[in-house]
Formats: structure tokens, sequence, C-alpha cells
């Protein structure tokens, strides 16, 4: 004989020929030394080889809570209120009398969005594998697309769904306005003048639906408007005329285009043209039209100091005159001129020296 000690929070119990014998429930016995005695632990999930034996055993029977874990479902165990374990597709059995373990079984064949469940219940739910986070960035929205077909608007945030056989994906947008470059455009004006233009379009998705139903790429449809517009309108001017006008073409972009791309969830914000580039021998020929306007106006403005000048000098005599006075002081000046550059005056015999001088400078 050996002695059998069960204490609270075990269970005995004596198999033979995978057949439950007897159970041993807290206390110490005394049996025989070839009796085969398998103790379990009632805070430990009950390993799966026993199941069958258990279950045919209607005292075990009612001692243990048998949960099914069907397709698409995730049983998670806690043990003393903390994430213990997680099954799929498993059979699970546990004892009623456990003071540690509690089960929570979850369906994961909803499609919705998780939203009903704690932080703590979706973290647990997220290390076991149960759910999968789609994550739309800030000042983007999505489209949630089910099964490829079109659900629901997300805005910017983690979503929660379940993990099951329901293909889920999103296509997110950025809600910002955005910039096109529309560059290295070659166009020939109306009068052959062949340009490369670089323009640019500031746009915003204002309603993303009407965006992403009206074209999938949105963008490039931008784009290849634009360019069409740039065309017809430009190809529709001389050179001269856009030249001296740039901005109308950004004002003729925004005209066809704005009301257009509203219609279809899109705001034309802003166009501009950023270069426009000229052939090498364009350049040439306006190099030397510019070199010619600028030569012609300096002529222009010589001549006109030239008349200025000509003109002051006359009304300056007609003065000089009518007023001897005048003419004197003028005399006078111009003697002081020539003095300060004379470096040396030698005169000869005895008369007046202002009569001497006077006599030099106005012969």
């Amino acid at each position: 004989m050996k002695k059998l000690a069960i204490n609270n929070q075990e269970i005995g119990l004596a198999i033979k020929n995978n057949e439950v014998k007897n159970i041993y429930t807290k206390g110490n016995y005394w049996i025989l030394f070839n009796k085969n005695i398998e103790k379990f632990d009632i805070n430990e999930i009950i390993d799966s080889k026993f199941h069958s034996m258990i279950l045919e055993n209607e005292t075990l029977k009612e001692m243990v809570d048998f949960i099914e874990v069907l397709h698409n479902e995730v049983l998670i165990v806690y043990k003393n209120n903390q994430f213990h374990d997680s099954f799929y597709n498993k059979n699970i059995m546990i004892w009623k009398n456990s003071t540690q373990l509690k089960t929570m079984k979850f369906d994961l064949n909803s499609t919705d969005e998780i939203k009903n469940l704690s932080k703590r219940e979706i973290d647990i739910l997220r290390k076991s594998g149960a759910i999968r986070i789609i994550s739309v960035s800030p000042y983007f929205e999505g489209i949630l697309f089910k099964d490829n077909k079109f659900d629901q608007v997300v805005k910017a945030g983690d979503l929660y769904f379940y993990n099951n056989e329901t293909k889920i994906s999103v296509v997110t947008y950025d809600m910002r306005p955005q910039t096109i470059e529309i560059s290295g455009q070659e166009i020939l004006t109306k009068d052959k003048a062949q340009l490369r233009i670089n323009f640019m379009v500031n746009y915003q998705i204002i309603d993303l639906i009407k965006a992403y139903q009206a074209n999938k790429d949105f963008e490039k449809m931008i784009y290849q408007a634009i360019q069409l517009g740039l065309r017809e309108f430009i190809g529709n001017m001389n050179f001269d005329e856009l030249m001296s006008d740039k901005n109308s073409v950004s004002d003729y972009i925004m005209q066809k285009y704005q009301n257009q791309f509203a219609e279809i969830g899109l705001k034309l914000k802003e166009t501009g043209m950023k270069d426009i580039i000229l052939p090498g021998e364009i350049r040439e020929i306006m190099n030397r039209v510019l070199i010619a306007e600028k030569t012609a106006q300096a002529n222009s403005i010589m001549r006109r100091e030239e008349t200025a000048s000509t003109r002051s000098l006359l009304n300056t005599a007609k003065l000089m005159e009518e007023n001897e006075t005048l003419w004197k002081l003028k005399e006078m000046e111009y003697i002081e001129k020539i003095a300060d550059k004379v470096g040396e005056i030698s005169i000869s015999g005895g008369s007046n020296v202002l009569n001497e001088l006077k006599t030099m400078f106005t012969k």
C-alpha cells in the first residue's frame, strides 16, 4: 500500500485501460502500489488526451467545462485575469471549480469594424492573431473594400477587423492640397513658334467617392485634361500675344476646368505658368530684338537731351543779347574757367593788366 495525498487544488484519477476507475478529491488515501493515479491541477487546462475518458464518466462530466471552438472562432484563456493562451479550431476542457482560469470565446465571422471591445480585449486578440489592423494616416481618407466590393469611406486612424476569410482592403488618398507639375510640353503657337511649357496645377479632393468613381487614377486624368487644355489655348495664340499676356493661360485653364472638376469631387485651387522655354534660334532673335529696342531707346534719350541742351543755350544767348551786364558776367565766368586751367600768363608792355587780359580773351 502507498499513501496518496490530494490537496485542495488537485483532483486524482485512477486510470486503467483508458478508463477512469476512481476519483480522488481533497484528502489522504491508502492505495495499492500498482494503481496508476493521474493528478490534475484544477487551475491548468486539461490535456486533450484525457478528454474522452472524462466525458465517458458521468461524475467527471459534471465537474468540467468542455468548450468547443469551431471554425472562425477563437477562445481566449485568462489565468489570474491575465492573458494565458488562445485556441483556434481546438476543443478545450477546464475544471469548473478552478479559481484561476476563465475563458472568453469570440466569433470571428463578423465583417463589421470592431467597436464594442475594450482596449485590453483588442490587445489580447491582437496577440493571438485574431484581429487585423488597417491604418489610415493623418490627413488621409480611405475607401474600404470587402471582398473587392465598396463598403464605406473611412477617416484617419486604426481600423480593427476580425481575422477571417473576408478580404478587406483600403485605398487611401491625401486630402490636403496637392500639386501636379505638367512639365516639358512642346506646343506650337498659331504663328508656328515651337515652345516648351512648364505648368503647375494645385487641386484638392473634396468628395472622395465622386473622385474615385469618376476615375480611379484621377491625378493622371487631371494631368491629361490640363495638357490638352494648354495645347488648345496656346495653339490658338500668336507668340507675341502669349508673351505679352502669360496670365491668360492660367485664367483659361481655371475657367475651363474648375466646374468640370467640381462635378467629380475635385477642387481646382490654383494654376500657373512656371516656365516658357524658347528654342535657341528664337532666343537669339529675341535677344537681337531686345538689343535693338534698348538701342533705339538710348538714342531717343540722347536726342532728347541734346535738344534740351541746345534749347537751353539758345535761351541763354537771347538773355545775354538783351542784357549787357549778363553778357559781361558770362564773359567773366568763362575767363575764370580758362584761367583755372592756365599754369602761367606772361604780359608784356606797361598797359593796364585787366585791359591786357580783356584783349587776350576777346580776340
